[in-house]
């Protein structure tokens, strides 16, 4: 049986706590990087005056934030089309 905390995680809402232990860094760091660095942080929404995060807003911030081997951001894999041409259909030639 599940506890209504691992309830809530599962469901994807986590409070800051959570969201803090799911990133493995202190809450004081979401709590600087939502006031002395805006824009910086991973989104996270408010619910009366409760910050929450969403745990997708969280993996595409932290996938956001890869780094290759040289310290340059490494551009996130193309998204899987299915084997379809993502360009226009040719038409047929004219003989």
């Amino acid at each position: 049986m599940s506890s209504p905390t691992e309830t809530i995680v599962d469901g994807g809402i986590l409070t800051i706590d959570q969201a803090a232990a799911y990133l493995a860094i202190p809450k004081a760091t979401l709590y600087t990087w939502r006031t002395r660095r805006a824009g910086y942080g991973p989104p996270a929404m408010k619910f009366g005056g409760c910050l929450r995060y969403r745990r997708t807003d969280l993996d595409a911030w932290v996938a956001q934030h890869v780094e290759g081997h040289d310290g340059a951001p490494v551009s996130p894999p193309a998204p899987d089309n299915g084997g379809e041409s993502l360009s226009r259909a040719s038409r047929p030639r004219d003989s």
